[in-house]
């Protein structure tokens, strides 16, 4: 049976594969003895991060757009967090910003995320135990998203390739794509990876598109209106701590390209993660 273990699920993020120019080809199957040590190293990381001990602090910053979709004579934007279209009320962009103290506690296991919003838009405020204030899009689990790709059970389920090597801030990696297999029944993230070669932690996640959310719908709206869905989604991994990484940024685009090439973008999300404050890394494992 497929493994239940779905931490690395990010819920409402749609994703495009969005290639770095100085990305360089590898070839095949002359890199399958390389792949396979990779895949080992970073089933390893992925053992440790899943199973790691933390509690760390953080701010996180959620910058939310929302733009129209506009035929002749409505304006539409897709709601991802009630899975529907919804007629827009203007055809002005919104951008809204909300700041976080963000804390995460995992201990034997459970885990507790809290949220406290101290500012909307430049301005302070203080509420306690915040929900996530987010319209159009919802996010979770950021953090575990290479569990999802690179642990044990998942490389059982998914096929990886070796597609090249690229730089991101001055660190070297190996970037591998991952794919469904055939024994996959059921929806399940996946994408392109940069992973470390040292040590098989990863430095960023582009997910594919048609592998994540609420694609069906959005691709079927699209159609309606005679355009292509764009959706752009990628997760990178800036910060290190004990041998672990931990989300620096975190973005998501909805846009749809008309036969014209016109380009509309509906909505987008950026989180970025500042100023960590770590209490408690520890990733050796007890038996």
């Amino acid at each position: 049976m497929m493994t239940n273990n779905i931490a690395g699920k990010i819920i409402g993020l749609i994703a495009t594969v969005v290639i770095s120019s100085t990305l360089q080809n590898a070839p095949g199957q002359a890199d399958q003895p390389r792949l396979a040590a990779l895949l080992k190293k970073s089933a390893d990381y992925c053992r440790r991060l899943d199973s790691a001990a933390l509690d760390f602090v953080c701010l996180e910053e959620v910058t939310e757009a929302s733009r129209f979709y506009a035929s002749k004579t409505d304006a539409y934007v897709y709601d991802y967090q009630f899975n529907r279209m919804d007629v827009s009320r203007s055809e002005t962009a919104q951008t809204d910003v909300y700041l976080y103290d963000y804390q995460f506690i995992r201990k034997d296991l459970e885990t507790k995320e809290k949220r406290n919003l101290i500012a909307v838009n430049g301005k302070k405020t203080n509420i306690q135990d915040s929900s996530l204030n987010t319209v159009m899009f919802q996010y979770k689990n950021v953090l575990f998203g290479p569990v999802g790709l690179l642990s044990k059970s998942w490389q059982a389920y998914l096929d990886y390739r070796i597609i090249g090597e690229d730089t991101i801030n001055k660190e070297r990696a190996v970037v591998i794509e991952a794919t469904p297999g055939p024994a996959v029944n059921e929806p399940h993230c996946y994408g392109r990876i940069w992973i470390k070669e040292d040590d098989g932690s990863v430095l960023k996640i582009v997910w594919d598109q048609k592998s994540l959310g609420n694609f069906q719908s959005v691709e079927e709206w699209a159609k309606a209106y005679d355009a292509e869905p764009q959706i752009t989604a990628f997760s990178e991994y800036g910060c290190e701590k004990n041998g672990l990484r931990f989300p620096s940024r975190n973005y998501t685009e909805n846009a749809q390209v008309k036969k014209d090439k016109q380009k509309f973008v509906n909505a987008e999300i950026s989180i970025r993660y500042k100023k960590y404050r770590f209490f408690t890394v520890e990733t050796e494992i007890k038996y």
